[in-house]
């Protein structure tokens, strides 16, 4: 269905101040207790969405299928919830490497450890409990049409509508349908699922690529954007895992979307200071840990140090800039058109 939970957005954005480098928390928004406290939501993906915070991932859960050791998940969108005084379960049902076929469907789990030889039904035989509230599915279409790709959605959303009738389906679209430069399938699919299913598109990928690509500029920006602002730059091959920047716009889009609160002036001081000596839930929500191990490439003499380099703590630290992204998670969630069709080269 078409976006229409932005239409409610608050009229008058609350201002965002810094504070030792992070934004205060905003007066909390009843509207945010009455759409997310008490509720269940979970996320289903792969790294595309746990790798920058989304959902905390830690060491102990990366792989791990046992559902009891996956819920109340404390990543960035549980932060946004408990700024707001919402008491929300999240759970964290995203692993790296597995498509929805191996998370949610009937059929056999080849991906990657665990999920090879645990059961004959993937981690969908883990997954117990499946009432929910809210669902979030990032991931790629199956099938070799879009008519059979959206049936083979319909079958994982189905999955959580036999537990709960209300369920709300919202599917995600990461940046990396772009990275890989795989878009002409899946925007048309996107397009289609959205007119023949229940269900509300997250638009976060589209957003990362067009700043990062220079397609769309943020707002009063004073920061330069390029890849790096978003993505990893970890090794050679890797340049597509999202950073805690991308992680938070995800988290923030679904809040928005959920909730239908305005995106602007939403906190984000859930960075981690050496200096407080407080840590996060995962050393993934700490900024200069995950810059320090993820752009292994700054701050050395290589011939492509400015290429490698990242600002995305810059960005964070950046009233003007932070506010100016928030206003675009606005714009691409009320965007009746559609950003993603742009993309279509064909």
């Amino acid at each position: 269905m078409k976006k229409k939970l932005i239409a409610s957005l608050l009229l008058i954005a609350v201002a965002v101040s810094l504070f030792t480098g992070c934004a205060k928390t905003p007066k909390a928004d009843p509207k945010v207790k009455a759409a997310l406290d008490g509720k269940k939501i979970i996320f289903v993906g792969s790294s595309s969405t746990y790798y920058g915070g989304t959902v905390a991932r830690t060491a102990d859960t990366n792989l791990d299928p046992v559902l009891a050791n996956r819920v109340n998940d404390q990543g960035y969108f549980y932060q946004l919830c408990r700024a707001h005084g919402a008491e929300v379960n999240v759970v964290d049902w995203t692993f790296g490497g597995h498509d929805l076929g191996a998370l949610l469907g009937s059929e056999p789990c080849t991906t990657r450890k665990p999920c090879e030889g645990t059961t004959p039904e993937g981690h969908l035989a883990f997954l117990t409990d499946r009432y929910y509230d809210y669902v979030i599915i990032q991931g790629g279409q199956h099938g070799s049409t879009i008519e059979d790709s959206i049936e083979y959605f319909k079958k994982y959303t189905a999955v959580f509508k036999a537990e709960n009738p209300n369920v709300k389906i919202y599917c995600a679209v990461p940046h990396i349908l772009y990275v890989n430069h795989r878009e002409n399938f899946h925007i048309k699919f996107l397009s289609a699922l959205e007119k023949e299913a229940d269900v509300t598109i997250l638009d976060w990928g589209t957003l990362v690529w067009d700043v990062m690509t220079g397609k769309t500029e943020v707002p009063g920006a004073k920061e330069k954007y390029n890849q790096n602002s978003f993505i990893v730059s970890r090794d050679h091959t890797d340049g597509y895992h999202p950073n805690p920047l991308t992680g938070y716009l995800f988290a923030l889009m679904t809040f928005s979307a959920i909730t239908g609160v305005d995106a602007v002036g939403q906190p984000y001081d859930f960075c981690y200071k050496e200096e407080s000596g407080v840590y996060p839930i995962s050393l993934w929500l700490a900024l200069d840990y995950f810059k320090e191990t993820y752009y292994r490439y700054d701050n050395k003499e290589t011939p492509d140090v400015n290429e490698r380099q990242t600002n995305f703590i810059e960005i964070f630290n950046s009233e003007a800039d932070m506010k100016g992204l928030q206003s675009l998670v606005n714009t691409y969630l009320a965007d009746e058109t559609n950003a993603w069709e742009k993309h279509i080269t064909e």
